[in-house]
């Protein structure tokens, strides 16, 4: 296979995951609807870590790890499993899918100029031609959401997932920085065993929700599942095994794609409303996506003197 049909191989892996991964805020909808957020966060990291914890050991795959970068790896975790998703979970809660999904699509912008700031990556001008767009599309959503909804709710919402997707995208960059010490299933075992470890304690010395584990209905166990297994293992992994093949901030700009089709859900799901404020925005997050994906062009060679 030529190199140019495997990147096109790569970037319909890319759009197809960020499609799947459309679903999650509306299972995680459903979940939070019957247990505290703080004890879904707590299950569905153990459910997704333990997941990659027994692959590793039935493959052989699990490599020692000093204390430092153990130490990190959990830090990592803490933050990007843990605390932001306290803080997308509750925007979710307060807004409704909708709300949550849109908003997140300023994550792409975000994570792409982390990528940029920290990891060196250098864009082509395409890249820099979509971002007005992606920006555009943001606020048109944030102007359809505010119209539709209240000022609290609007603001409150987006101020929470907007500092999660801060922490997330500080995550998702320095990740890389493991990808030569240990294999990406180990960091993604170690981080959300970590992650989940930290809400059990929590669950522990303040919260005491475990017992509300029995109010689940299979239609809430299935969600959890959904989530923690497709979501949280299976997407992760091929999110991490993408970045062998395509640049962080190119990856990142496919969020948006989530954010669309995560809408998408959410109004055949729940029936929520999206104004053509919102529907423009999301057109116009999908125009940055297609911008951002253009191949870099090709310096002109220089004539061969005979």
């Amino acid at each position: 296979m030529s190199s140019r049909k495997s990147i096109k191989v790569y970037l319909l892996v890319a759009a197809i995951l960020n499609i799947v991964w459309g679903l999650v805020p509306s299972a995680s909808k459903i979940v939070i609807d019957e247990i505290p957020v703080e004890l879904y966060v707590a299950l569905r990291w153990t459910i997704s870590g333990v997941f990659f914890a027994i692959f590793l050991m039935m493959t052989g795959r699990w490599k020692r790890v000093n204390p430092k970068d153990l130490v990190m790896v959990g830090s990592l975790g803490v933050l990007g499993y843990g605390i932001a998703s306290l803080a997308t979970l509750y925007g979710l809660k307060i807004g409704g899918v909708t709300n949550f999904v849109l908003i997140a699509a300023f994550s792409p912008v975000i994570t792409s100029l982390v990528a940029i700031i920290f990891l060196s990556e250098k864009p082509g001008r395409e890249f820099f031609m979509a971002l007005p767009f992606a920006v555009a599309g943001l606020v048109l959503v944030a102007v359809g959401k505010y119209q539709i909804s209240s000022l609290s709710v609007a603001v409150t919402g987006a101020l929470l997932i907007m500092a999660a997707y801060v922490l997330e995208a500080l995550v998702f960059v320095f990740s890389k920085r493991f990808k030569d010490r240990m294999p990406s299933s180990q960091y993604l075992a170690l981080s959300q065993i970590t992650a989940a470890g930290f809400m059990w304690i929590m669950q522990l010395a303040t919260l005491h929700q475990t017992g509300q584990l029995a109010q689940l209905t299979h239609r809430g166990i299935f969600a959890v599942l959904f989530v923690s297994v497709v979501a949280c293992v299976l997407c992760y992994s091929v999110l991490y095994w993408l970045l062998n093949y395509i640049d962080g901030h190119k990856l990142a700009m496919f969020e948006g794609l989530h954010a669309v089709s995560g809408a998408f859900f959410g109004y055949v799901l729940f029936n929520e409303e999206i104004s053509s404020a919102m529907f423009l925005g999301g057109t116009l997050i999908l125009l940055a996506l297609v911008i951002s994906q253009f191949p870099k062009a090709s310096p002109p060679e220089e004539p061969v003197s005979i």
